[in-house]
């Protein structure tokens, strides 16, 4: 059955790329022909606050660029807390991709306030939807810190959890990022493919 549209809530914190994401998923959508709406909600992105970003792609009109809460079929995020903060906004048969990266909030550094007492990864995992879970050290080497590319990494996952085609997103990626980060962007990918496929395959959450 064709696919007539979803709706996507990426999130995470200022400068882990979410707007990078969210471009390079409105190409690959619209070389498909959907009809597109995206609205990105920046907070104090620049100091790490909150970012996330809603997408929606349809074979029709899209009328409103805001996703309800509930009508989220994928949600893709790349900082745990922000995670947490969008469960909510799920369908009951939505999809989770997150990361295991937390950056703690000033007022929780500074001791203002305490923080949760529950592992979130814990909490995310015990989520009624279908989750995945990348904690990117797991996965650090010598020679690749993919921590730095969990927008790419996570777009890869994405990818292959819907079946699309790699060839067609990687060429996205290659026409998309300066030339001195097409190489390690490109890694990135590669490395999300391989996530992937042994979490999806696994079933593993984590």
């Amino acid at each position: 059955m064709q696919d007539t549209g979803k709706n996507i809530m990426i999130a995470g914190v200022g400068g882990q790329g979410i707007l990078l994401f969210s471009n390079l998923l409105s190409k690959f959508y619209t070389k498909l022909g959907y009809e597109l709406k995206i609205s990105d909600v920046i907070g104090l992105g620049q100091r790490g606050g909150g970012v996330e970003s809603h997408f929606r792609y349809s074979i029709n009109p899209v009328l409103s660029p805001f996703i309800k809460a509930g009508d989220v079929d994928f949600l893709i995020s790349f900082e745990q807390t922000e995670t947490l903060r969008y469960l909510h906004c799920l369908k009951d048969d939505g999809v989770i991709f997150s990361s295991t990266f937390e950056l703690s909030t000033s007022s929780v550094n500074t001791r203002i306030e305490q923080d949760m007492p529950e592992s979130k990864t814990e909490l995310i995992k015990n989520s009624k939807n279908k989750t995945f879970i990348v904690d990117p050290e797991k996965y650090k080497s010598s020679e690749f810190d993919i921590s730095k590319m969990m927008n790419i990494v996570m777009l890869a996952f994405y990818a292959e959890y819907r079946g699309y085609s790699h060839d067609e997103m990687i060429q996205i990626v290659r026409e998309s990022v300066p030339a001195k980060f097409v190489e390690g962007n490109i890694k990135a990918y590669m490395a999300g493919i391989q996530i992937a496929q042994s979490k999806i395959e696994s079933k593993s959450l984590i």
